[in-house]
């Protein structure tokens, strides 16, 4: 009897894995209607964030970090895309990096899904914002170090509230007068570089 339970154990255990390595890749948005593209992001959400069924890996997020910088989606499956990554909370440098590079993409749709009978929208005006927000603490330094290179005030500005909204004022004045100065060194030792 022990050995049947244990086999049958095995057996489901072989059968979970071999499903989640079929499923082990994003949606591939540049292929799906916005329709379809929704849909999919529906279900990785259920299975991946609210049921806990599988863990998105390394190269799930490497995948979907590669259908936002160079699958030429258009911007509705962009801003799916985005949302979806939110929604994992990835704390790698490049999905943050491609959320900061895509900050100030703005959403044209505003769907709705149903959530214990109550519509929710999915996201507002600049939804890589809201997916920094998410991610939380560890978007705040690549935040920082971008700062001071951009030089776009929609772009500076959405991050700056990002960075507000996950640190609270007084965090994010201090994030950022702690990295003035190593910047402005950076700076004057460029000037003497160029003046010699």
């Amino acid at each position: 009897m022990t050995k049947c339970i244990s086999l049958c154990l095995l057996l489901l255990t072989a059968s979970v894995k071999a499903q989640n390595a079929e499923v082990a890749k994003p949606p591939d948005f540049a292929v799906l209607s916005y329709d379809q593209a929704s849909t999919a992001v529906n279900a990785e959400v259920a299975s991946i964030v609210v049921q806990h069924i599988r863990k998105p890996g390394p190269e799930y997020l490497s995948t979907l970090d590669m259908q936002l910088q160079y699958g030429h989606l258009n911007n509705d499956n962009k801003i799916l895309a985005i949302y979806l990554l939110g929604e994992l909370r990835p704390s790698d440098l490049d999905s943050i990096n491609i959320l900061i590079d895509t900050i100030d993409l703005k959403a044209e749709k505003f769907d709705r899904i149903l959530k214990t009978g109550i519509s929710i929208v999915r996201w507002g005006d600049y939804p890589a914002e809201e997916a920094l927000m998410k991610i939380h603490k560890p978007a705040v330094s690549p935040i920082v170090n971008h700062l001071p290179t951009e030089g776009n005030e929609l772009r500076r500005h959405l991050l700056c509230e990002a960075l507000r909204r996950i640190e609270g004022k007084a965090a994010a004045l201090a994030d950022i007068q702690q990295k003035l100065p190593a910047v402005q060194t950076n700076l004057q030792s460029a000037l003497k570089e160029v003046e010699h």
